[in-house]
């Protein structure tokens, strides 16, 4: 790092804490935070010591130039911060998961950013997690020869942990273009997260150049959540963000692979992964390589997703690129496809609006030590107890 840098927030809940590590960690100095909720931001300016706190991202970029933003608000509200700090002639952005809810969005993003040259970055940091840097080199070296298939299943949503996942494959193979996607959906309630609706489940084949495929789950059936099991012509790789086993003819059963990290002390999001995508966004502005979670890759990423819910709209394979711009899901609630079964919208998200919360309650578990996201969960529970 040749020289000093800046960084602003917008979005002051949960995850912008493990932004904020990863900051501290990497030395950028942290000079603003932006949320339209005021006890948020002084939650943040008296927690970090941040001096400078703004309504909205307009007023912040008006009167701070930080080098770098972080995106930290909810699925809907990242293209507009990041199109307005590219404008801005901001250097970086580093955007939290989904990039966008939607293809055409997501292209905005990065040809703003480009126009602007702004460096764009997607918060996919599990791309800096051991278990799953292991698993690409592996790959990549032929310990399992000729790559055939890559299965895995995730929870919580396709925008929330799908994309995590999705990322995680085309990563491990090498960021491989893809050829065309399969997909079913349902959705049987009135399900959203973070005022987005999405699925109750979902699945994919995802046939990629060279021939490998990928087959995703998401909410179906759990056992062995998280992990990727890769198998190719000579053996079989099993990983996780923080273990790693391979199956080859030279290993004699399963082999534990060594990570170089003690399982301990290996984060999946904050300080340590976060810090290493912040240092990897700054070689990257300096005139180093594209960084492993540029927004060009990302945006493969939503195209994939988005093409999932396509091809289950549409009934049949959806073959790359992809036309679809918009949300395919809304789409299809909108002409009457995904008709619920079971009345009554829900957010799985929900707990984390902090507006209306008993600020003493949140206070009083803050000092406990207990982060944001176990507090607004516990004040949850505690509000659906007083209503029976």
């Amino acid at each position: 790092m040749s020289q000093n840098y800046t960084a602003a927030i917008v979005g002051c809940g949960d995850i912008a804490h493990h932004h904020v590590k990863g900051y501290q960690r990497a030395g950028v100095e942290l000079v603003a935070v932006v949320d339209p909720l005021e006890i948020a931001r002084a939650q943040y300016r008296e927690e970090y010591g941040i001096e400078r706190d703004f309504a909205s991202v307009e007023e912040m970029l008006a009167e701070v130039a930080p080098d770098i933003v972080s995106v930290c608000t909810w699925h809907l509200l990242h293209p507009a911060p990041t199109i307005a700090a590219a404008r801005a002639g901001v250097k970086g952005v580093i955007c939290e998961k989904p990039m966008a809810v939607g293809l055409g969005l997501a292209d905005e993003m990065v040809a703003v950013c480009e126009e602007h040259g702004t460096r764009l970055v997607i918060s996919h940091q599990r791309r800096f997690t051991p278990g799953w840097e292991k698993a690409r080199e592996l790959v990549q070296s032929g310990a399992i020869g000729q790559v055939q298939q890559v299965e895995t299943k995730v929870g919580a949503g396709l925008l929330n942990c799908g994309t995590h996942v999705i990322d995680g494959a085309r990563f491990m193979l090498g960021d491989p273009e893809t050829e065309w996607v399969m997909g079913a959906v349902e959705r049987q309630s009135e399900r959203f997260e973070r005022d987005t609706p999405i699925e109750d489940g979902s699945m994919a084949l995802v046939h990629m150049a060279g021939g490998v495929q990928f087959l995703l789950q998401t909410d179906l059936d759990m056992s062995e959540a998280w992990h990727f099991f890769v198998r190719g012509s000579g053996g079989l790789i099993d990983a996780t963000e923080t273990r790693c086993r391979l199956f080859n003819e030279a290993s004699g059963g399963w082999q534990e692979q060594d990570l170089g990290v003690p399982a301990e002390q290996i984060d999946v999001i904050g300080g340590k992964a976060n810090e290493r995508q912040t240092r990897e966004l700054i070689a990257w502005i300096e005139g180093g390589p594209e960084h492993r979670g540029s927004g060009r890759r990302a945006r493969e990423t939503v195209a994939v997703m988005m093409a999932l819910l396509e091809s289950a709209r549409q009934h049949r394979v959806v073959r790359f690129p992809l036309q679809e711009q918009g949300y395919p899901l809304e789409l299809m609630l909108q002409e009457g496809k995904l008709e619920p079964a079971q009345k009554g919208r829900y957010d799985i998200r929900g707990y984390l609006n902090r507006e209306g919360v008993d600020e003493g309650e949140y206070a009083k578990l803050r000092a406990t030590g207990m982060g944001h996201h176990q507090i607004m969960r516990t004040l949850s529970e505690r509000e659906e107890e007083r209503n029976g």
